[in-house]
């Protein structure tokens, strides 16, 4: 079996994980697949986990994880002779850890199959983790689709993340936390308890295990952060811009810290689609995020690291939105496409 994405191997009752995207691929010769794991999660709406599990690159099941661990029915009456399975975790980490336990197979395992042709890493938060993105909500006034977070109506393999890495043949592996920001969170805590001091975290709730980063070495990085930063509220209770400086500073930090762990990755510093200079009214967030990131990725171009390239996507204006107005699948579609065609011209 291949395992992609940040694993904890240090018990043997198999592989823990949190983060969504990270996946378990195998080759078999094989009529159904069954699947055993332990959801480490509290349960309830929001911390119920979910894997996919596709077959030959397509979906087949969705599949609800128990506490108590378990063989659960996965994928079954598939064409008999040779597949590729691919076992999925659907939900961010907010909903829980998992453990692998292992399969059932109706037939036999086979060698593993080749290894896919390049290596992508996505960075990021809510957006990045396809939070909501299986819900489509039309929305009037400001408030409807603040609904919460559920776990059933979030998957990674609709993000454009995912999307992306099936059209450039890649194995993905995405970081992402919801509320998670450069330099400050949702919540307004900056400093040690900002995304890029989590990044090398394989729980982002625990300090300890940390990835090693040489496991997995990107040929592309791409990073969608900055959305959180320009979302706390103030005194008025509007969101509110980040400072410029310490904004700026912190991610070029954390764009320095990845060169050192990736020295010949191609990054690319990405904003939206979420944002625009309609809300909050008069406050122009969308343009001086675009402003911030840009005069920051020209800095680090400056020094000589021409490595390093920003991009904004169209923001989104209309309905519908997912949950908690973050982007529907088809809108992950589009921003796979957006940033596909940047990524053909500049990247690959």
């Amino acid at each position: 079996m291949q395992f992609i994405g940040r694993m904890d191997f240090s018990t043997s009752d198999g592989p823990t994980y949190a983060h969504p995207g990270t996946t378990i691929r195998f080759r078999c010769d094989c009529t159904g697949v069954d699947v055993a794991f332990e959801d480490k999660g509290k349960g309830g709406d929001e911390h119920t986990n979910f894997v996919n599990i596709l077959v030959d690159g397509e979906h087949a099941a969705k599949v609800e994880l128990r506490r108590e661990g378990g063989m659960i029915r996965g994928a079954r009456a598939l064409p008999p002779g040779e597949h590729v399975i691919e076992i999925v975790k659907r939900t961010e980490s907010y909903a829980g850890n998992i453990r692998f336990l292992g399969v059932s197979l109706q037939g036999s395992l086979l060698d593993p199959p080749p290894r896919l042709e390049r290596r992508m890493e996505f960075i990021g938060d809510s957006i990045t983790c396809g939070y909501g993105n299986e819900v489509r909500i039309h929305a009037p006034t400001y408030t409807e689709p603040n609904t919460g977070y559920h776990a059933k109506n979030e998957d990674i393999s609709k993000a454009y993340g995912s999307l992306l890495g099936r059209r450039y043949n890649a194995e993905v592996v995405t970081t992402c936390i919801s509320g998670m920001g450069v330099y400050r969170n949702l919540n307004g805590s900056t400093g040690e308890k900002a995304f890029p001091n989590l990044y090398r975290r394989i729980y982002p709730g625990q300090d300890k295990p940390l990835w090693d980063t040489s496991l997995f070495v990107p040929e592309v990085i791409v990073i969608n952060l900055g959305n959180n930063d320009f979302n706390v509220r103030d005194e008025t209770k509007m969101p509110s811009a980040p400072p410029a400086k310490p904004f700026k500073d912190a991610y070029k930090a954390f764009v320095q810290q990845l060169r050192g762990y990736y020295p010949h990755a191609k990054i690319v510093c990405t904003i939206g689609p979420l944002m625009n200079d309609n809300y909050p009214a008069g406050r122009k967030h969308w343009t001086l995020i675009q402003k911030f990131v840009s005069e920051m990725v020209d800095s680090i171009r400056e020094e000589g690291d021409s490595n390093v390239h920003y991009f904004a996507y169209t923001p989104v204006m209309t309905d519908p939105y997912g949950e908690d107005w973050h982007p529907t699948a088809e809108v992950h579609a589009a921003m796979a496409d957006e940033l596909g065609a940047f990524l053909d011209a500049n990247v690959f």
